[in-house]
């Protein structure tokens, strides 16, 4: 499109061109005819040029004109083309967001019909990462990727979450972020046993004193915070206390915390 532009705007100049050098030609010729001490036989000579000349300008306005009209027509087209791709482009995307959302919506039902589990008395293996390779100058962040991304597979099944984020960005603090379809209160009953019980695992990395949890639900397509709480301690030799407690109910909307 650019080198189609590019063209459109090299015939607009060319015409432009061609339009001002038979300007300055007329314009030459009208200051020769008003020189004085100019024989009869001269200005008869240069009328007859001068007719010549303006038979000339026609031919070079009519083929100015013709550019301007091929360069005003490629970039019709043009615009028409892009046009015609941005609309296609957004029947596109439209129908590649209806077919994402639907996805979304089988994913959560998939969910939502499998029964939570109770969080394993032995742990999902915190342990086995590498975690001192989270802070100082070992900090890795392939490691911190590897750790995200397998915890957030890893707890699905306990936390209900279509939509687990697990962030280590902030030295010594885990953020977990859980979006799902939580509609009764024994499935939250059964969310907040199990955070416990991973806070209570979290205990053995000596790198975490910080664990924030925020879980998100979507309702009627509105997303409202439904539960936060946040594990603390003071080093790695204590034990992990539960504080900034905030519920919300999902029936009629109350709250507590």
């Amino acid at each position: 499109m650019m080198i189609i532009g590019m063209f459109s705007a090299g015939l607009t100049v060319l015409a432009i061109i061609f339009i001002l050098l038979r300007v300055v030609f007329d314009l030459r010729f009208s200051a020769i005819q008003k020189e004085p001490d100019q024989t009869p036989l001269f200005r008869r000579k240069m009328n007859h040029l001068r007719k010549i000349e303006q038979a000339r300008h026609i031919r070079y306005l009519l083929f100015s004109g013709l550019m301007v009209g091929c360069a005003l027509l490629v970039f019709i087209g043009s615009f028409l083309f892009l046009v015609d791709d941005h609309q296609k482009m957004k029947a596109k995307n439209t129908h590649l967001e209806d077919r994402v959302e639907r996805l979304e919506q089988q994913q959560k039902q998939l969910l939502a019909s499998i029964p939570l589990k109770n969080y394993p008395e032995n742990g999902i293996g915190l342990n086995e990462y590498d975690w001192g390779k989270l802070s100082g100058e070992a900090r890795d962040s392939d490691v911190q990727k590897e750790i995200e991304t397998g915890l957030a597979q890893k707890t699905v099944s306990y936390f209900g979450s279509s939509d687990t984020t697990i962030s280590l960005a902030v030295p010594k603090t885990m953020t977990l972020q859980l979006k799902g379809q939580t509609e009764d209160d024994k499935s939250m009953e059964t969310i907040r046993k199990n955070l416990d019980a991973f806070a209570k695992e979290a205990e053995g990395i000596l790198n975490l004193t910080e664990l924030h949890v925020r879980m998100v639900t979507s309702m009627d397509k509105e997303k409202k915070v439904v539960y936060s709480v946040s594990y603390s301690r003071e080093n790695g030799e204590e034990e992990f206390h539960k504080k900034n407690i905030s519920e919300q109910n999902l029936k009629n909307d109350g709250g507590k915390g």
